[in-house]
């Protein structure tokens, strides 16, 4: 354990207890599935703790505590400390809850996490339970710090300036973003709330100007640069900090590049020109919980549907365009979208083809394992079709608010869907997917891609309450109980092995070593239980692979309840 990072709880008097960044205009809104909750439960128990800091142990007040207990489906607790650093909630229903603290000027901590990006841990808490001792202490945030100059050391304001982090996002390793600033007149930037980790920084900025040599112009523009100073990420130097430290002299100068022309044509669905319209160049950063896009000028469309765009600085873009046509019915209009990603790096780039499109759709009902209502509110229903990845995608903000929803009757429809998708279905905790069929096949983990227009209709979403639980109690290597670590439970098949996989999940164990992962569909499993993953490590089918071999095989069957007690693997074993 780490002492700097979080001290765990202890227990007090009282019985033992039972075994969502969609970006606009560069501005983060947190994502995630919508999911009605049911007003608080009133139950027996408390939690009471302390919150300090722990550079220097002192009490920190107004630091905010959140409980939330998804099993419960109710709405999340929040109270903040007072003057000498203490909290108690009351009043709690008997539960399994996630807990997470908050502090300006500290790294937020979930209840149990011993080390940076790992998941926190679930408290279980029993009736008429005195829960004492909850304690935390609150690292400083790390972070990084230097000054961004241009080509003759001359300091560059409003360059906007990327802590990037290598992680398996949309099906592969790469950069995200995980924290940003722009530099100021002085060509300073500061960025905040970093976790103890390493990082590449990159900084990007969209202006342009000309330049005449032997008496020809030419537009330039800054290219992204990585520190020290390279355009390559392969040759950028990585920037290692510990907890609340920070990085200082973090320096390095743009590197200018030429601008390019990037011309093409856009028609509509039926090959029409869309003359008139707009062809919008947006950047974005992505990242698996939220998304910055940065929007800029681009072009209007001639008659004959060609566009040009003009002195664009080097950098990753995404080309949009939108415009509305005639639906089925004469008087209906319908939304057409088409998207492009292109890399600007010094040349011209020439014969973009924009085709827009309406997206496919897929529509139908969902039913229980008897063929009839769900025993839940529809409301607690949500059924997206989620794309393999985000680069051709043209949709901005949250699309059709009603795509997905469950009806009075039972029925839904998912609108808009561009490029390869897989069905995906939000429930609440005591259900599960029994299956999502179309023409008696199962399509629940089926990668599917259709044409603009199509739809895919008479799926039937089968749900049920009889939910796969896998428990068990952790060891060490001679057999004693231990209360640490991160299990993953995932298919021996690794062709299940994906991004936001039905057949891949983790957990922590609670304040016992007793760990619980519900809603797996059947099957034949792996189960290990290392000492620490970084969370999202999972998604990564190298990861997967290379634990395999310390992993014990079992199978699941539908509605079982399998135990499964796992001996604690250090991650240095690998």
């Amino acid at each position: 354990m780490t002492a700097t990072w979080v001290v765990l709880a202890g227990m007090a008097a009282g019985p033992p207890p039972a075994a969502g960044q969609v970006v606009t205009s560069g501005q983060t809104i947190t994502q995630g599935p919508a999911r009605d909750r049911m007003p608080a439960q009133t139950g027996t128990a408390m939690i009471r703790g302390r919150i300090l800091a722990a550079d220097n142990g002192r009490p920190l007040r107004r630091a905010r505590i959140t409980l939330t207990a998804p099993e419960l489906g109710t709405e999340n607790r929040t109270t903040s400390t007072n003057p000498d650093g203490r909290y108690e909630i009351k009043d709690l229903p008997a539960g399994r809850y996630s807990m997470t603290v908050a502090r300006s000027g500290y790294l937020t901590l979930r209840y149990g996490q011993r080390r940076p990006l790992e998941q926190g841990k679930p408290l279980q808490i029993s009736d008429k339970q005195l829960v004492d001792s909850v304690d935390f202490s609150l690292p400083r945030m790390s972070l990084i710090t230097g000054h961004i100059t241009d080509e003759v050391n001359e300091p560059i304001s409003g360059v906007q300036v990327w802590a990037m982090r290598s992680t398996y996002f949309e099906g592969r390793r790469k950069l995200v973003p995980v924290g940003n600033i722009m530099s100021d007149d002085s060509g300073q930037y500061r960025i905040l709330g970093l976790v103890p980790g390493t990082y590449y920084v990159m900084a990007t900025m969209r202006e342009t100007w000309t330049v005449t040599d032997g008496g020809v112009e030419q537009v330039m523009g800054y290219a992204p640069t990585y520190f020290p100073g390279v355009t390559s990420v392969g040759d950028a130097r990585r920037v290692t900090v510990a907890v609340g430290q920070e990085a200082s002299n973090t320096d390095f100068s743009l590197i200018p590049g030429r601008a390019a022309k990037v011309s093409g044509t856009a028609v509509d669905s039926r090959g029409r020109p869309l003359g008139g319209q707009s062809v919008s160049v947006n950047q974005e950063f992505r990242g698996p919980n939220n998304m910055m896009m940065f929007g800029m000028s681009g072009s209007t469309v001639a008659a004959d549907g060609t566009f040009t765009i003009k002195n664009l600085a080097p950098g990753e873009y995404k080309l949009v365009v939108r415009t509305s046509t005639e639906g089925k019915i004469p008087t209906q209009q319908v939304q057409e979208a088409a998207a492009a990603p292109i890399t600007v790096s010094g040349g011209d780039i020439d014969n973009i083809m924009l085709v827009t499109s309406a997206g496919w759709s897929a529509s139908g009902q969902v039913v229980d394992d008897r063929g009839g209502v769900p025993g839940i509110s529809r409301d607690r229903i949500r059924i997206v079709a989620r794309p393999l990845n985000g680069d051709s995608d043209p949709r901005m903000g949250g699309g059709n608010p009603d795509s997905g929803r469950v009806k009075d009757d039972w029925t839904f429809a998912v609108s808009n869907v561009f490029g390869a998708a897989r069905i995906r279905v939000t429930l609440p905790d005591g259900w599960m997917v029994k299956a999502v069929l179309h023409d008696s096949r199962d399509i629940a983990d089926t990668l599917i891609d259709m044409k603009s227009g199509e739809e895919l209709s008479e799926i039937q979403v089968i749900v049920t309450n009889k939910v796969t639980t896998i428990s068990g109690q952790l060891t060490d290597d001679k057999g004693a109980p231990i209360t640490d670590g991160t299990v993953i439970v995932f298919a021996d098949d690794s062709e299940k092995w994906s991004e936001d996989s039905r057949f891949v999940r983790s957990a922590r164990p609670d304040q016992q070593g007793q760990y619980q992962i519900k809603g797996l569909p059947p099957g034949e499993y792996l189960a290990v239980a290392m000492d620490y993953v970084q969370e999202g490590m999972w998604n990564d089918p190298e990861y997967l692979d290379s634990v395999r071999r310390y992993a014990q095989k079992f199978v699941l069957t539908d509605g079982a309840l399998q135990a499964v007690a796992l001996k604690l693997v250090a991650s240095e074993a690998r």
